[in-house]
């Protein structure tokens, strides 16, 4: 079984659009507003990043990259040593989760893992995923892993976690329930395909319930984008749901659902070309480590109030009580059927409070 390969790049010319940190989004969720508020900065936490790699010389990173695995090349659940990413998309996701320079991330304190389970150009296959899974479950204490990042998929579309008829994910599924009980919260893309399939659901990993599953919505009025997929949106603008993403309302499921919503279109953040350089992707694979970034934040508050992480669940209630309502077609400007659900976009200021509020109760 494949891991899809990262997301394909827009029709046209992405150059005009591309803007030197993620201001759109800073300014859309009041991201530094809610670091100012809360004092924090992701200082102390880990994410894991499981992906294509990391341009560990950008000077986005500095020196909190604590490891990179290659699990591409074999070396079983040891991986080697390093993770180079000759595709861009690893290091534009931990841009958005971490930067620090160039750019400004979610939680640009924040520690990173660079785990590679996609090789740049062929995709990859839940093998070694599950070899990476398996490495952060031994080291997550060592580093203080927190947050695992997940912006892959099978691109298949399911409505329900019974899935037999893979055999690989009873796997993964244990291992993502294991790392849960050890208060690591692993985030998964909800998936880009949902032009093509024109009805509610998401890839796998991401329909596994014991995960924090993400969508993707625009950040701002970027004007018409169209994908190679065949998804057009003729219009956009701040908080509307994007044509690609998939999506699964709760009503399908209590269990197994898209979580929650977050801006992942047209976002720019660290390039691999060279030490001061920029790229900008759209997809679910954006939006999540988005959400990775205000969870770190939320473990930093938790961990400086209480001494110890929130689990999974809490995690869940944060985003989705301190989450802004969203309605799918309400807005959305585009050439695929509409769910007429309402879901939930990450709002960090509520989050925090949420938090907060939870230890005061």
């Amino acid at each position: 079984m494949q891991i899809k390969p990262p997301d394909a790049p827009l029709q046209g010319d992405e150059a005009a659009r591309i803007r030197p940190r993620l201001v759109q989004v800073e300014n859309f969720l009041e991201v530094s507003k809610t670091r100012a508020a809360y004092g924090v900065t992701g200082h102390g936490q880990t994410v894991a990043v499981l992906d294509t790699g990391i341009n560990e010389k950008h000077r986005d990173f500095g020196s909190r990259i604590l490891a990179r695995r290659d699990f591409t090349k074999g070396g079983g659940e040891k991986g080697y040593g390093d993770a180079p990413d000759g595709n861009g998309h690893g290091t534009n996701v931990a841009g958005i989760i971490a930067a620090d320079g160039m750019h400004t991330g979610i939680a640009p304190e924040a520690n990173i893992i660079s785990l590679k389970v996609i090789s740049d150009h062929d995709g990859g296959n839940f093998t070694w995923l599950n070899n990476a899974l398996r490495w952060v479950l031994a080291n997550h204490k060592m580093f203080g892993i927190s947050v695992i990042c997940m912006s892959l998929g099978d691109g298949e579309n399911y409505t329900s976690d019974n899935l037999d008829s893979i055999g690989i994910a009873s796997e993964t599924s244990g291992l993502i329930n294991e790392l849960a009980e050890a208060r690591v919260t692993t985030v998964i893309a909800a998936g880009n395909d949902y032009h093509k399939y024109k009805e509610q659901g998401m890839s796998f990993p991401a329909i596994l319930g014991n995960c924090i599953s993400v969508g993707a919505v625009y950040d701002s009025n970027e004007g018409s984008f169209e994908y190679q997929s065949g998804a057009k949106a003729f219009s956009t603008k701040a908080g509307q749901i994007t044509p690609f993403s998939q999506r699964l309302h709760h009503s399908q499921s209590r269990w197994v659902y898209t979580k929650i919503f977050a801006p992942g279109a047209p976002i720019t953040s660290t390039g691999i070309d060279g030490t001061d350089t920029s790229s900008t992707q759209h997809g679910t694979s954006q939006a999540t480590p988005v959400v990775c970034g205000v969870i770190l934040l939320i473990q930093q508050f938790m961990m400086r109030e209480l001494g110890w992480r929130s689990s999974v669940q809490e995690i869940r209630d944060f985003l989705s009580f301190g989450g802004v309502t969203i309605y799918d077609g309400d807005d959305e400007n585009d050439n695929v059927p509409h769910t007429g659900q309402m879901y939930k976009r990450v709002d960090p200021l509520g989050a925090l409070y949420e938090a907060r509020r939870s230890i005061l109760q």
